[in-house]
């Protein structure tokens, strides 16, 4: 049973969703981490051993059993490399925004 299949019930009323962006060095799971985590089959994803794969920051992953708990996926950090970053910020900026309804924000990154 996955993890996300638990229920929410400790979520404010008012937030309705719970947001986790999921960020770390190139290779250490983070994708596999959050196919575990939701129940996900790894083939929704673009892993492969031996290379970075490749993240859509802005795709929603939900667990069928529990739609409140949105993770997102972030590509891999590298040593010395600003690259990867600059979409990182922007999506923590761009959710982080007190204008948007507390369901759309990002609540956690992990």
């Amino acid at each position: 049973m996955a993890l996300a299949s638990q229920p929410a019930s400790s979520l404010p009323s008012r937030t309705q969703k719970f947001r986790i962006l999921v960020v770390g060095r190139s290779g250490v799971g983070k994708s596999s981490l959050i196919s575990t985590i939701l129940g996900i089959d790894k083939k929704d994803f673009d892993i492969q051993r031996g290379r970075t794969g490749k993240a859509d920051i802005y795709r929603e992953y939900t667990s069928q059993s529990n739609p409140q708990f949105i993770l997102h996926d972030s590509e891999g950090f590298e040593a010395g490399s600003f690259e990867n970053w600059k979409p990182v910020k922007t999506f923590i900026e761009e959710k982080c925004d007190g204008k948007l309804p507390p369901k759309d924000r990002l609540h956690a990154i992990w």
